[in-house]
């Protein structure tokens, strides 16, 4: 995934917002000496800003036409929230018209174009309302609610904005073959780690996602710790961002080489995983030993392998548990998570349910609606292997269950009781946090599952290109 050297990075702005939403990403990514030359330019759409007197709406042909003189050398784009749906279409548009492609293409909190937006539907709402789901759900202004000028300032440009967003209808198209880096907050309700996880079957060309400290709008509530994490991704460093805390750095080149001397690729500079972070990464099954030597005695680790895949976790000490399935394989559901149940390879979901699964789990299935049933399966066979797998006792896994199977999580295991084998002590699942992982790669859709010992953790996420959806 080597991106070049790009030489500029044009910046789209959330619902509502102007270019002065970048005022505090540009300066932190000028006073890094990792991104020496590079231009960072918000683009101002109209109707805000030093556009305030246009009417407050815009194309993607027009934006693309801001972008177009540039693409002659390497450039990268950034979005944010509507911000990142008008970039992946100014990426698409400028494909249409034989222009260069992005050398990345950043997205943050952000839903990925194919689904809706759930936020969106607020528009029909009066404006005490409309605004109040904004400041709740996405981080707006608080002071639009009591400020009458700001209020009649900023409403024109936020109806427009969210207009086009529950407007918008994405038209499939080949997937785009520049990297998608995603980021997400840790603290943001309203888009979180697995949404944004949805972005991978939008590329062929390699994808990242990033969890930051802060919320929606980690953008401009944040901008040091998303410019360290640019940086380190258009210049591949290898050092730990100064924001993220201590200067800890993986082993020296000698240590990184394999046995040939050949040194290992890098990504990112494979950094050890602080306390709450998780790294993980997906690929084909033959190349997932080259990243566990990166971890060898440093981090904890935990690997999953399905239908030629592997899923490799790695978390700063305490254990870990990985799994890994893939919808056809589990169930026979091909070409999606959300299809009936038919026997698969593995026998189908009576047999899992029989063998994994506890009776208030099955009971839960049961009363689901059918075309829901295969999706609660796979969440709870998945949560149950990689929980079992770091606790590491073998403990029967009909006796251990998880409350609601359609919560999105994270789970926490809800254990029976009443043990009549002597087995005690079944207490100590409850330091495990279950995270699921909707993955979409070339070899059709798979869900993951980790289970850590943290209550919160940020997610580091790698995929190869070769697993790309496209």
């Amino acid at each position: 995934m080597d991106p070049g050297t790009a030489r500029t990075l044009f910046c789209l702005p959330y619902a509502g917002g102007g270019a002065g939403a970048y005022t505090g990403l540009l300066r932190a990514l000028s006073a890094l000496p990792a991104v020496p030359g590079l231009s960072v330019v918000p683009v101002q759409l109209p109707g805000r800003e030093s556009r305030i007197a246009e009417p407050p709406a815009f194309t993607i042909a027009e934006i693309a036409d801001e972008v177009a003189p540039a693409t002659d050398e390497p450039y990268a784009l950034y979005g944010h929230s509507m911000g990142a749906r008008l970039a992946f279409e100014v990426v698409r548009e400028l494909r249409r018209r034989g222009l260069r492609g992005p050398s990345r293409l950043y997205v943050g909190g952000a839903h990925p174009p194919d689904r809706r937006v759930p936020l969106a539907a607020a528009v029909d709402l009066p404006d005490d309302a409309f605004i109040d789901q904004l400041v709740r759900r996405s981080g707006a202004l608080p002071e639009l609610r009591d400020l009458p000028e700001l209020r009649e300032l900023m409403m024109p440009v936020l109806r427009s904005d969210f207009t086009w967003i529950k407007n918008y209808s994405f038209v499939p198209e080949p997937a785009i073959d520049c990297p998608i880096v995603a980021f997400t907050g840790l603290d943001d309700g309203e888009v979180g780690a697995a949404d944004m996880l949805g972005w991978a079957r939008h590329t062929t060309a390699g994808f990242r996602l990033r969890t930051l400290r802060g919320g929606h709008l980690f953008v401009k509530d944040r901008p040091a710790e998303l410019a360290e994490l640019i940086a380190t991704d258009l210049t591949n460093v290898h050092a730990l961002p100064a924001s993220n805390g201590h200067a800890r750095r993986e082993a020296d080149e000698h240590d990184r080489a394999e046995p040939d001397g050949h040194a290992l690729p890098q990504q990112d500079g494979h950094l050890l995983p602080e306390p709450d972070e998780l790294h993980l990464w997906l690929g084909p099954a033959d190349g997932h030993t080259e990243v566990l030597r990166r971890y060898a005695g440093r981090a904890a680790t935990g690997t999953s392998h399905a239908g030629g895949l592997t899923l490799v976790g790695a978390a700063d000490g305490g254990g870990i548990g990985v799994s890994l399935l893939r919808a056809l394989d589990a169930f026979g559901l091909d070409g999606g998570l959300d299809g009936g149940l038919e026997a698969g390879p593995d026998g189908g979901l009576d047999k899992v349910c029989r063998d994994e699964l506890s009776d208030d789990e099955r009971e839960q299935i049961e009363d689901a609606a059918e075309e829901d049933r295969g999706w609660l399966a796979l969440r709870a066979v998945t949560a149950k292997r990689a929980l079992l797998a770091a606790d590491g006792h073998g403990t029967d896994p009909t006796r251990v269950g998880f409350p609601d199977l359609a919560d999105p999580g994270p789970w926490r295991a809800q254990c029976d009781p009443v043990d009549p084998r002597g087995d005690p002590g079944l207490d100590r699942l409850d330091r495990w946090q279950v995270v699921h992982l909707p993955l979409h790669t070339s070899r059709g859709e798979a869900l993951g599952a980790v289970a850590v010992p943290h209550d919160r953790v940020r997610l580091r996420f790698d995929m190869p290109a070769t697993e790309q959806a496209g």
